[in-house]
């Protein structure tokens, strides 16, 4: 791990005064009146570190962690925006003696979350989409994220997140440009997206339940299509296992368009039938594969859930999913299956619809934010 430089600045004076004031509270043995510790921003400003110094009756572990997190992203969070990681980060310090060689790391960003607003040509503007998907004002999340799930109670927003994305990736297409992205969407209830994409997008490929039909009829039809999807992802990974002279690579590199795979309330198609059943395993298992196999093959998946259960999506396909979204209610049975034992304290954006938390896994994010998904006009 490289070594963190940090530096004094006016903001770490004034969390230092209101840690002590907390553990004032508690103790009156930790303070940094007495150079128990020091906050210090690290040097490219992107977060706060903390460093004890040794011998000391403090832990640097997870719970001191994340009683430090509670105590301060609240209070700083007109200007910073503390990222919740899914660890706690204990790195070493440059230029330090042996006592205070090692500290904690709490990544941040400037300000607070914040919408993006307007057309969908007005928001994204400025932005190449075959690199980077933008989410929120100051956040997006590289294109080779292949995987998103969002959650999230009734009214929460989902079907708005949804529709913004369905835009986004329709957006999308292959290297020399000359391609749209493929979109299949998997909507059990005819829902709002289906319907946009009828009246607004007819090259996106609709697979929803004909009249009169039962699941049992229904899903099997998801699963051929589902089946076609990935029989192509498998084509595009012996195209690059046989002819590609790169080792680190994706099927960009074969000029071939973006493929989505998206499902709107995805309890709805398994409504009524047996999580034992075949059909159900089947689909399971294809969409299994497509979350674990997509991401070099340029095949994606995006599903929206009321809540994430074990029953509803499998722990499989959940593991896989690398931005995870939860909108509206954020509480311990909410959080549970997404971000496991969250604490309640990360600050979030006041009310409106497509509030909530979100977590992406591409390498250049650190764990949990809050955020307010765009809104389009």
């Amino acid at each position: 791990m490289d070594l963190l430089k940090g530096t004094r600045t006016a903001i770490c004076d004034y969390i230092t005064q209101v840690v002590d004031a907390r553990l004032a509270v508690e103790t009156n043995d930790q303070s940094s009146i007495s150079h128990s510790y020091v906050f210090l921003e690290e040097q490219f400003g992107k977060g706060l570190l903390f460093v004890l110094r040794y011998p000391s009756g403090m832990k640097l572990d997870a719970k001191t962690y994340f009683d430090l997190y509670d105590i301060i992203a609240p209070a700083i969070s007109k200007e910073k925006t503390m990222i919740r990681p899914l660890a706690f980060q204990l790195v070493p310090i440059d230029n330090m003696p042996i006592e205070t060689s090692v500290g904690f790391f709490f990544p941040w960003r400037n300000g607070r979350a914040s919408r993006l607003v307007g057309s969908i040509n007005e928001v994204l503007s400025g932005y190449d989409l075959n690199q980077e998907i933008p989410i929120m004002k100051g956040m997006t999340a590289r294109t080779n994220v292949r995987s998103y799930l969002i959650t999230g109670n009734t009214g929460s927003g989902k079907t708005e997140a949804f529709k913004y994305f369905e835009q986004v990736f329709s957006r999308t297409t292959n290297r020399s440009g000359t391609k749209p992205a493929r979109i299949i969407i998997f909507d059990s209830k005819k829902g709002a997206g289906s319907r946009w994409a009828k009246r607004n997008n007819p090259e996106i490929e609709l697979i929803v339940p004909k009249e009169g039909d039962r699941p049992e009829d229904y899903i099997p039809r998801c699963n051929r299509k589902l089946e076609q999807i990935v029989s192509e992802m498998n084509h595009r990974q012996d195209e690059l296992y046989n002819f590609s002279n790169k080792i680190t690579t994706d099927a960009s590199e074969l000029d071939v368009p973006p493929i989505w795979v998206m499902f709107e309330e995805f309890e709805g198609v398994t409504l009524g039938m047996s999580p034992r059943s075949s059909q159900i395993q089947d689909l399971y298992r294809l969409l299994t594969l497509i979350a674990l196999l997509g991401r070099e093959s340029l095949v994606g998946l995006c599903i929206t859930s009321q809540i994430a259960r074990n029953d509803v999506i499998p722990i499989p396909i959940r593991s896989q999913m690398m931005v995870k979204i939860l909108l509206g209610v954020i509480d311990s049975t909410s959080t549970a299956y997404l971000f496991g034992d969250l604490s309640d304290n990360i600050p979030l954006p006041i009310g409106g619809k497509g509030s909530g938390i979100i977590s992406i896994n591409d390498g250049y994010h650190y764990g949990i934010e809050p955020i307010e998904m765009p809104t389009i006009y």
